[in-house]
């Protein structure tokens, strides 16, 4: 038997380097996380030391004894399956599974997680069939190591986060639309409040709203203009909407606010897109209610797909129990998440949607000790110019 250590940033690391140097039939047998460099074991940097092990006389015997009674193949054979066990016993530094409980059943609970969240049994068939032919490829029977693959394969599915993010000189528009009542408004309103009172620049920002048919829709982003200290324009037609953005160009941000739209009134929903045609040069972004139903959310962005979508927004996650039908449909459509909100304060209720929180608000957080090792599915890194200029990044 080859037993080999190895240290890697993250399990997938780990996972890849077992694999070139011991093949696909090593197992794990250890891992935990070890600090390197440093100073008197000061600021050294948290790595994930892993033991594996690979039975290669094993690999030169036959599965079964010979048919002529040769018995001293099978005591090597039950010797060195003997000494892999005292190995693994030695190494463990946590508990394992017990042996009546194979990991498929693991997988089996599982696979009713998400489901009991709301994910779509396609997709979550399709992810637990995923990892299961990964790991059964490392005969990986440790649950810690089974949990941390799921987080981090659920996170792989959706797309690269896409926040707000300005570059000094050239102003940026950004539209959010979706149907009524998701919260639009409000979300407008805390971005503002993010971008104009952000702690390293205050950017320059200007609320423009397109919401001339509801009776309290202008009132309301006036009042939020008030208190926030931002300027509030409204625009009743194409052409006003861009002779404002025309000339309000020496602002960093100006969020236009649309008016609500049913997914199921075609009609309206080409009407808004002359708001949109009319600036040339600007961001969408679809905001939906996080617990709506997955086929209202389908439906929904069939609607707005007429429009150049530029990413998602999932509000008032506060309101719902389960994230499955969000998270769905994230995977599903492939447009990237941006923001999420979670309440109605400003300009506090509102966060990057992150895959790692998303994935944690969806099946609960990983334990801190596989927090660190865990690879998200696309880290999120600006210069330091840039992150002057965008919450959250």
């Amino acid at each position: 038997m080859r037993v080999k250590k190895y240290i890697a940033n993250n399990m997938p690391e780990a996972m890849d380097l077992i694999r070139l140097d011991l093949g696909p039939n090593a197992v794990i047998l250890h891992s935990e996380k070890v600090k390197q460099g440093g100073i008197l074991g000061l600021f050294g940097k948290t790595k994930l030391e892993v033991m594996a092990a690979v039975d290669t006389d094993l690999l030169d015997f036959p599965q079964k004894p010979a048919r002529n009674g040769d018995h001293a193949i099978q005591a090597m054979r039950d010797e060195l399956e003997s000494l892999k066990v005292a190995i693994t016993q030695a190494t463990q530094s946590r508990p394992a599974l017990p042996t009546a409980a194979p990991r498929v059943a693991s997988l089996e609970d599982w696979y009713q997680r998400l489901i009991d969240q709301g994910v779509s049994q396609t997709l979550a068939h399709d992810i637990i069939q995923r990892v299961a032919n990964e790991l059964s490829r490392w005969t990986l029977d440790n649950q810690g190591v089974l949990n941390e693959h799921l987080h981090w394969y659920l996170g792989r599915q959706l797309p690269a986060p896409s926040p707000l993010t300005l570059t000094p000189g050239q102003p940026h528009v950004f539209f959010i639309v979706g149907p009524t009542g998701v919260g639009k408004t409000t979300t407008i309103a805390k971005l503002a409040a993010k971008f104009a009172h952000a702690p390293y620049h205050k950017a320059r920002v200007l609320m423009i709203t397109t919401d001339t048919f509801r009776v309290a829709a202008i009132p309301q982003i006036s009042a939020f203009g008030e208190i926030l200290g931002i300027p509030v324009e409204v625009a009743y037609t194409p052409q006003q909407l861009n002779e404002l953005i025309a000339r309000h160009s020496h602002r960093d941000l100006i969020l236009v606010d649309t008016p609500g739209r049913s997914q199921r009134a075609a009609s309206e929903v080409a009407a808004l897109t002359d708001y949109l045609a009319a600036v040339p040069n600007k961001t969408v972004h679809l905001a939906l209610t996080a617990g709506s139903k997955q086929e209202d959310m389908r439906h929904t962005i069939n609607a707005f797909s007429s429009m150049p979508l530029n990413g998602l927004i999932f509000t008032k996650i506060d309101e719902t129990a389960s994230l499955g039908a969000a998270y769905s449909m994230a995977c599903e459509c492939g447009l990237p998440l941006s923001y999420l909100t979670n309440g109605q304060r400003v300009p506090e209720d509102i966060e990057v949607a992150t895959a790692e929180h998303v994935v944690d608000l969806l099946v609960g957080s990983v334990p801190d000790e596989i927090r660190s090792t865990r690879n998200g599915a696309s880290p999120n890194s600006v210069s330091v110019l840039n992150r002057r200029y965008s919450y959250g990044a």
